[in-house]
Protein backbone atom coordinates (compact mmCIF):
# COMPACT_ATOMS: atom_id res chain seq x y z
CA UNK A 1 0.00 0.00 0.00
CA UNK A 2 2.96 2.29 0.85
CA UNK A 3 4.23 1.75 -2.39
CA UNK A 4 0.74 2.86 -4.37
CA UNK A 5 0.73 5.61 -2.51
CA UNK A 6 4.17 6.62 -3.43
CA UNK A 7 3.76 6.35 -6.75
CA UNK A 8 0.67 8.04 -7.32
CA UNK A 9 2.52 11.09 -5.26
CA UNK A 10 5.48 10.36 -8.16
CA UNK A 11 2.56 10.35 -10.81
CA UNK A 12 1.18 13.22 -10.22
CA UNK A 13 3.58 15.58 -8.18
CA UNK A 14 6.13 14.84 -11.29
CA UNK A 15 4.29 17.63 -13.62
CA UNK A 16 4.38 19.88 -10.81
CA UNK A 17 8.10 19.54 -9.99
CA UNK A 18 9.24 19.41 -13.78
CA UNK A 19 7.14 21.61 -15.35
CA UNK A 20 4.74 19.11 -17.39
CA UNK A 21 2.51 20.70 -19.62
CA UNK A 22 -0.57 22.44 -18.55
CA UNK A 23 -3.56 21.25 -20.47
CA UNK A 24 -6.05 23.43 -18.58
CA UNK A 25 -9.29 23.41 -20.23
CA UNK A 26 -9.75 20.99 -23.46
CA UNK A 27 -12.29 19.95 -25.24
CA UNK A 28 -12.56 16.05 -26.36
CA UNK A 29 -11.35 17.28 -29.91
CA UNK A 30 -8.40 19.49 -28.83
CA UNK A 31 -7.17 16.80 -26.42
CA UNK A 32 -6.74 14.43 -29.49
CA UNK A 33 -5.52 16.94 -31.78
CA UNK A 34 -8.20 17.70 -34.40
CA UNK A 35 -8.27 21.46 -35.38
CA UNK A 36 -11.50 22.96 -35.42
CA UNK A 37 -12.94 24.64 -38.81
CA UNK A 38 -15.03 27.50 -38.23
CA UNK A 39 -18.08 27.27 -39.86
CA UNK A 40 -19.26 30.04 -42.07
CA UNK A 41 -22.84 31.36 -42.14
CA UNK A 42 -23.75 32.50 -45.75
CA UNK A 43 -26.70 34.26 -46.86
CA UNK A 44 -30.02 32.41 -48.11
CA UNK A 45 -30.49 31.41 -51.32
CA UNK A 46 -34.64 32.28 -51.90
CA UNK A 47 -35.96 30.80 -55.26
CA UNK A 48 -39.23 29.50 -56.20
CA UNK A 49 -38.93 25.77 -56.04
CA UNK A 50 -37.40 26.36 -52.15
CA UNK A 51 -39.45 28.72 -51.56
CA UNK A 52 -42.90 26.13 -52.70
CA UNK A 53 -41.55 23.41 -50.28
CA UNK A 54 -41.61 23.79 -45.83
CA UNK A 55 -38.39 22.75 -44.72
CA UNK A 56 -39.00 19.01 -43.88
CA UNK A 57 -38.60 18.25 -40.33
CA UNK A 58 -35.51 16.45 -38.87
CA UNK A 59 -36.26 12.50 -38.58
CA UNK A 60 -35.21 11.16 -35.77
CA UNK A 61 -32.54 8.83 -35.19
CA UNK A 62 -33.06 5.02 -34.63
CA UNK A 63 -32.68 4.72 -30.58
CA UNK A 64 -29.60 2.05 -29.96
CA UNK A 65 -32.04 -0.24 -28.15
CA UNK A 66 -34.47 -0.62 -31.58
CA UNK A 67 -31.23 -0.88 -33.58
CA UNK A 68 -30.07 -3.99 -31.45
CA UNK A 69 -33.22 -5.45 -31.79
CA UNK A 70 -33.46 -5.44 -35.53
CA UNK A 71 -29.56 -6.48 -35.69
CA UNK A 72 -30.63 -9.36 -33.69
CA UNK A 73 -33.89 -10.57 -35.88
CA UNK A 74 -31.21 -10.53 -38.67
CA UNK A 75 -28.77 -13.47 -36.58
CA UNK A 76 -29.61 -16.78 -37.58
CA UNK A 77 -27.92 -20.10 -38.05
CA UNK A 78 -24.70 -21.82 -36.22
CA UNK A 79 -22.97 -18.27 -35.27
CA UNK A 80 -26.56 -16.65 -34.06
CA UNK A 81 -25.17 -17.34 -30.56
CA UNK A 82 -21.48 -15.30 -31.71
CA UNK A 83 -23.57 -12.68 -33.63
CA UNK A 84 -25.98 -11.80 -30.65
CA UNK A 85 -23.11 -11.69 -28.12
CA UNK A 86 -21.55 -8.88 -31.10
CA UNK A 87 -24.88 -6.85 -31.47
CA UNK A 88 -25.15 -6.51 -27.86
CA UNK A 89 -21.42 -5.29 -27.62
CA UNK A 90 -22.35 -2.60 -29.82
CA UNK A 91 -25.68 -2.02 -28.26
CA UNK A 92 -23.54 -1.70 -25.23
CA UNK A 93 -20.87 0.90 -27.17
CA UNK A 94 -23.97 2.74 -28.72
CA UNK A 95 -25.29 3.73 -25.18
CA UNK A 96 -21.67 4.99 -24.24
CA UNK A 97 -21.14 7.09 -27.84
CA UNK A 98 -24.61 7.61 -29.42
CA UNK A 99 -23.39 6.28 -32.59
CA UNK A 100 -23.90 2.37 -33.79
CA UNK A 101 -20.31 1.19 -34.58
CA UNK A 102 -20.06 -0.42 -38.16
Amino acid sequence: MILVSVMLAIYLGWPLAFGGKQRGLETPAEARGVAATPVFASKPVRTAALAAKPPAPPSRPESCYKRYQREVKLCTGATAAACKLGAADHWDMCEATGFWPN
